[in-house]
C-alpha cells in the first residue's frame, strides 16, 4: 500500500507522452496541476526527514492556538508500515529541528535549550532523557549521520541579535562510548544536511549579498585520532571574490553520495562533487525562468532528481526528472497553485521515500503562516505503456486458444526489449504461463490450451515496465466452449 491515512490526497495525473514515438524521441513538457495535498497543524515548518523502516514523514515546527498561545508540535504522518495515521509529540515552543535513527527506533527535535529524544515504536512516541546541547534562540538544525547525531547551536537574546551571534555545530554522546562536544564555531547561521556512507555537510547563510559563505563537505570518522570529521573539500561559489556569494536554501546529495545539489537563491541547482566540491556540469532541466529555487532532493534508490521553487501563477513549482541526466525524457513538471493548498515550495521541503516511489513536499501559502504536505508518486513521471488491439480467437475446452495485441509504449524506446507476463485463472487454478515477446512494432502473440472442461478462464497480460516506462495490465475474460463430438463413421 502505498499511502495509509492521512496521505491518501495529491492525487495527480501522468503528463502525455508522444504515441508510438519514434526511438529518443522525448515527451512533450507538460505542467500538471498538483493534487489538495494535507493541511499540516503547524504554523511554522523548520525541518522534516523520512523514516523508512517505520513509514512516517516527520516534521517539527510550531503550533498556534486560537487564544495566541503556541507550543512545539513534532508530527509524525504515516505513509506505510503500520500505527496510527499521525504520531505527535508536543513540548514548549519554539521547536526547530528533527532528525531520526536509522532504525526509526528515535526521534529527535530542536529545543531551545536541550534536544529532545524520544523512543518510537508502531507510532508511540516515549519520552527519554532529553540530550545536552547549549543554548540555541535562532533554530536549531539536526541532522543524523555516520551513526552520530549533530546539531546547531546560536545562543541569542532576541531574532534580531541572531545576524551577530556566535554559534557551534555539535554531537551527542552515543551508549557505545562516543562523546558529546562542538565539532566545528561558527560566526553564522548554518545549514546541515547528511549524506551516504557519514556524509556531512555545513553551509553556512550569507549575513550580506556581498558575503561569500564557505560551503563544507566532510565524512564522520570513528573519532580514533581525536578528530570525528575528515575534510573533504570547500567551496564559495565567487571563486575570484567579487560577485554574489551562495544564498543557501537546501542541498541533498546523490544515492552514492558523487554529486551534491545545491539550491542556490541566486543561481538556481548548483551540483558539486561530493567527494571534494568541485564544481560540477550540470545536465539538468532548471525550473523555469523566474522561479524562485527552494528545495533539491535526490531518491535515495538513485533514480529521481527533484527541484523545487516559488512559482507565480500556474508556472511549475517543482520539477522530476531522471537522476541519469543522460535519459532523454521531459521532466514533470507540477505547478502548486491552489491557496487552500500551499502555492509554493518552502526551502528544504522536499524528501523522497527510501524506494524513491513517493516524493514528499511540504508548500505553504504567500504569507508563509500555513502549510501542507504533498505526495508525488514519482511513476508519474515515467512514460505511459498500454495494451490496445487485443483479440482472440474461440476457446474450445482443450483446444488452442490464440490472443494477439500490441504493447504501446510512449516515449523513449524501451531499455529492453520488453516481455509479456501471463497468468490463467481458472476458477481456483492460478497458472504462470511463459513470457511472450513483443515484436518491434509492439505486436505479440499469445498462444495457449485451455482447460478441458467447459467455463470461464481469465487471462492476466502484465508489463512490467522499465527504467523509463510505467507497469500496465490487461484483463482478458473468456467463456469456453465444449468441444462438438464427432459423429462415428457409422452414424451410431
Amino acid at each position: 500500500m502505498l499511502l495509509a491515512g492521512v496521505l491518501a490526497g495529491s492525487a495527480l495525473t501522468a503528463a502525455p507522452g508522444t504515441a508510438s514515438a519514434a526511438p529518443q524521441a522525448a515527451a512533450s513538457a507538460v505542467v500538471v496541476p498538483s493534487g489538495p495535498g494535507v493541511e499540516l497543524s503547524a504554523a511554522s515548518f523548520t525541518q522534516m526527514t523520512v523514516d523508512d523502516v517505520s513509514g512516517r514523514v516527520w516534521i517539527a515546527g510550531d503550533r498556534v492556538y486560537p487564544d495566541g498561545s503556541r507550543d512545539g508540535e513534532l508530527v509524525g504522518l504515516l505513509y506505510g508500515g503500520s500505527g496510527p495515521a499521525v504520531a505527535s509529540a508536543h513540548m514548549a515552543a519554539p521547536l526547530s529541528g528533527v532528525a531520526v535513527e536509522p532504525d526509526g527506533s528515535r526521534v529527535y527535535a530542536g529545543q531551545s535549550d536541550h534536544i529532545a529524544n524520544y523512543s518510537h515504536d508502531n507510532g508511540s512516541l516515549s519520552p527519554l532523557d532529553p540530550i545536552p546541547a547549549p543554548d540555541d534562540g535562532c533554530g536549531r538544525e539536526l541532522v543524523h549521520t555516520g551513526g552520530r547525531l549533530f546539531f546547531t547551536s546560536r545562543p541569542a537574546a532576541t531574532s534580531e541579535d541572531c545576524a551577530d551571534a556566535l554559534g557551534s555545530v555539535g554531537v551527542a554522546a552515543t551508549s557505545e562510548g562516543g562523546k558529546a562536544g562542538e565539532v566545528m564555531y561558527t560566526s553564522t547561521s548554518v545549514h546541515l544536511e547528511a549524506g551516504p556512507g557519514g556524509l556531512l555537510v555545513t553551509a553556512p547563510e550569507r549575513w550580506s549579498p556581498s558575503d561569500d559563505p564557505d560551503l563544507g563537505i566532510y565524512r564522520v570518522t570513528d573519532g580514533a585520532d581525536g578528530n570525528l570529521l575528515e575534510f573533504l573539500g570547500e567551496r564559495r561559489f565567487t571563486e575570484d571574490g567579487t560577485g554574489q556569494g551562495m544564498d543557501f536554501r537546501d542541498a541533498d546529495f546523490s544515492a552514492d553520495g558523487s554529486v551534491l545539489a545545491v539550491a542556490d537563491g541566486v543561481r538556481g541547482t548548483v551540483l558539486l562533487s561530493g567527494w571534494d566540491a568541485r564544481f560540477l556540469e550540470n545536465h539538468y532541466a532548471p525550473l523555469p525562468q523566474g522561479v524562485a529555487p527552494a528545495a533539491v532532493a535526490f531518491s535515495p534508490d538513485g533514480k529521481w532528481f527533484a527541484q523545487g521553487g516559488a512559482a507565480s501563477g500556474d508556472a511549475a513549482d517543482l520539477t522530476l526528472a531522471f537522476a541519469d541526466p543522460s535519459v532523454e525524457r521531459e521532466p514533470l513538471r507540477i505547478s502548486f497553485e491552489d491557496e487552500a493548498a500551499g502555492d509554493r515550495v518552502v526551502p528544504r521541503g522536499m524528501e523522497f521515500s527510501g524506494d524513491g516511489q513517493q516524493l514528499f513536499v511540504v508548500t505553504s501559502n504567500q504569507e508563509g503562516n500555513r502549510f501542507w504536505l504533498h505526495t508525488v508518486q514519482t511513476r508519474e513521471a515515467l512514460a505511459p505503456s498500454r495494451f490496445v488491439d487485443v483479440t482472440h480467437g474461440p476457446a474450445v475446452a482443450g483446444g488452442l486458444f490464440r490472443v494477439t495485441g500490441r504493447l504501446d509504449l510512449d516515449g523513449l524506446a524501451p531499455t529492453e526489449a520488453p516481455r509479456i507476463t501471463v497468468q490463467r485463472l481458472y476458477g481456483q487454478e492460478v497458472a504462470d504461463l511463459p513470457p511472450v515477446p513483443v515484436a518491434q512494432d509492439g505486436t505479440f502473440v499469445l498462444e495457449d490450451v485451455v482447460p478441458d472442461l467447459a467455463g470461464n478462464v481469465q487471462y492476466v497480460l502484465g508489463y512490467a515496465g522499465d527504467e523509463v516506462h510505467c507497469l500496465s495490465e490487461h484483463w482478458l475474460v473468456v467463456d469456453t466452449l465444449e468441444a462438438s463430438n464427432p459423429v462415428p463413421p457409422d452414424g451410431h
